[in-house]
């Protein structure tokens, strides 16, 4: 029997010309497949700075790899801010324990009379007091990063919101002889949660509040434009430098580190802010270009169909003192 090969079948091994060829090509075609693949086992957690080589960003392969190399970028972006985070929430944290800390020790080592250890005590609690703050803050912005939070959007009267807050924090400006004003010179209406809003407005008008030195004025104004409905906050306060004004609602961002720790911040309520407000569809922005106080804006949606002043569920509001201008609904 004769076991020679047709030469017509090629070679019994490799194939014939045409079938080499046909692999040398298809090699060369995924040639670039290999060295993504290659690229992409190296690229850890630690190494997320690392992209995949894009020979061709026209073909095929080099759409697939700049894809995923944006892909990575997000991831390493992602990556940073939860590094920040972080090392930005462990130094919040340790500072007000070292505090604790310090002052706990200093009493042990001394024996001193009831009025002084009173406000031993009385220092630990305000310590407490902020890292109660903080981890109330850490929580809702954890929140907010899951997309967990539950909405519950309604008609909502801004002026009734805006005064039932005012009543609320009065008693901090009337301690530092400050006017807190509320003007409305229409009854106005957004569709929004009503505990997010709350919340921003309580974190703006607290910031007011806190950098306004004694005896300035704060100024709440609710407006409607353009089928927008408008919250302005506006003090009297030092104002925010324009070096800082790209940062200013970053998370743990403070203007000025020391004076804001005195005051008992932790540079979350203007973060927090901004995630209530566009959580609710809506947009904060800081509109002051003076350095002689701070303006914040907040724009929110209006109920469909209809225009931002007129009817909607009234929040039951009537002011401690006549700082409220607005005209009849």
């Amino acid at each position: 029997m004769d076991t020679r090969s047709d030469p017509r079948d090629g070679d019994s091994l490799g194939g014939g010309p045409g079938d080499r060829w046909s692999y040398f090509l298809a090699g060369r075609v995924l040639s670039p497949v290999g060295a993504m693949a290659q690229k992409a086992r190296e690229i850890t957690a630690e190494s997320l700075a690392k992209r995949l080589p894009v020979d061709n960003a026209r073909d095929e392969f080099g759409q697939l790899a700049t894809v995923f190399n944006d892909t990575l970028s997000r991831l390493q972006d992602a990556f940073e801010r939860l590094r920040r985070f972080t090392a930005d929430a462990s130094h919040e944290l340790r500072t007000p324990l070292t505090a604790m800390r310090s002052v706990g020790e200093v009493a042990l080592q001394n024996t001193l009379d009831a009025v002084t250890y009173r406000d031993v005590i009385g220092s630990m609690l305000e310590e407490v007091d902020r890292l109660t703050r903080l981890v109330e803050s850490l929580l809702i912005l954890t929140r907010a990063d899951s997309g967990k939070v539950q909405l519950a959007p309604e008609n909502l009267d801004l002026v009734g919101l805006a005064g039932n807050v005012i009543d609320q924090l009065r008693v901090l400006a009337d301690e530092k002889q400050q006017d807190l004003a509320l003007r409305a010179p229409i009854r106005v209406h957004a569709t929004a949660d009503a505990a997010l809003i709350r919340l921003a407005l309580m974190n703006l008008i607290h910031n007011a509040i806190k950098y306004t030195p004694n005896g300035g004025t704060i100024t709440i104004e609710v407006n409607a434009t353009d089928g927008r409905a408008i919250i302005e906050v506006r003090d009297t306060g030092p104002g925010i430098p324009a070096a800082h004004r790209d940062h200013i609602f970053a998370r743990f961002y403070r203007v000025d580190p020391s004076r804001s720790r005195e005051e008992g911040g932790v540079g979350l309520g203007l973060a927090i802010a901004r995630w209530a407000i566009e959580a609710n569809g809506g947009h904060i922005e800081l509109v002051s270009e003076r350095t002689d106080g701070s303006s914040f804006r907040v724009i929110l949606p209006v109920p469909d169909g209809s225009s931002a002043a007129g009817g909607g569920r009234q929040l039951p509001y009537e002011p401690r003192r006549k700082r409220q201008e607005f005209a009849s609904p």
